[in-house]
């Protein structure tokens, strides 16, 4: 079996490749849910591997997407750290980072808050209306998000910490 390290740098290389992906697609005119889904999947590995190489349990986080929203801003808070970003920078980054990520968590179906916020970029969804909702025809706030200074921090710390997990 596969050890920790192992499991992180696996968790790392997919997050990357998801990364790139959103990259490449953020500027084509596409429906908006497969631009998130790439992004919240490459911050969901990431975070995976992250906890896998700080020896989190597999089965855990094989099972559950509920990891992004508590444990992206303390990865992007270290790997900020790691190359040198002023207290500011980081504290505005960090603060982006915990709005976005909880963003980024909200869009996948496993992540409904008890129903309050079906709304996901993969699958379609009632809404409290009683309306069919499609993923395709709805408007994500995540990816309204990454526009500004701090936005351009978030992605450039993801990337970082991910290349710095491939190892």
């Amino acid at each position: 079996m596969a050890d920790h390290a192992a499991w992180a740098v696996a968790y790392a290389r997919q997050a990357r490749a998801d990364f790139e992906t959103y990259d490449q697609l953020r500027d084509w005119p596409i429906p908006e849910c497969h631009k998130l889904q790439f992004l919240q999947m490459a911050c969901e590995k990431l975070v995976k591997s992250h906890l896998r190489a700080n020896k989190g349990n597999l089965a855990d986080l094989q099972k559950s997407h509920a990891f992004v929203a508590k444990s992206l801003p303390v990865v992007l808070r270290r790997q900020a750290v790691l190359v040198g970003l002023g207290e500011g920078a980081i504290r505005n980054a960090n603060h982006f980072a915990k709005c976005l990520s909880a963003e980024i968590e909200w869009p996948s179906p496993s992540v409904t808050r008890e129903g309050r916020r079906p709304d996901n970029c993969e699958y379609p969804w009632e809404s409290g209306d009683s309306q069919l909702q499609v993923p395709i025809d709805w408007s994500f706030t995540a990816t309204r998000l990454p526009l500004g200074p701090s936005a351009r921090t978030f992605l450039n710390l993801t990337l970082g910490a991910i290349n710095r997990l491939v190892v």
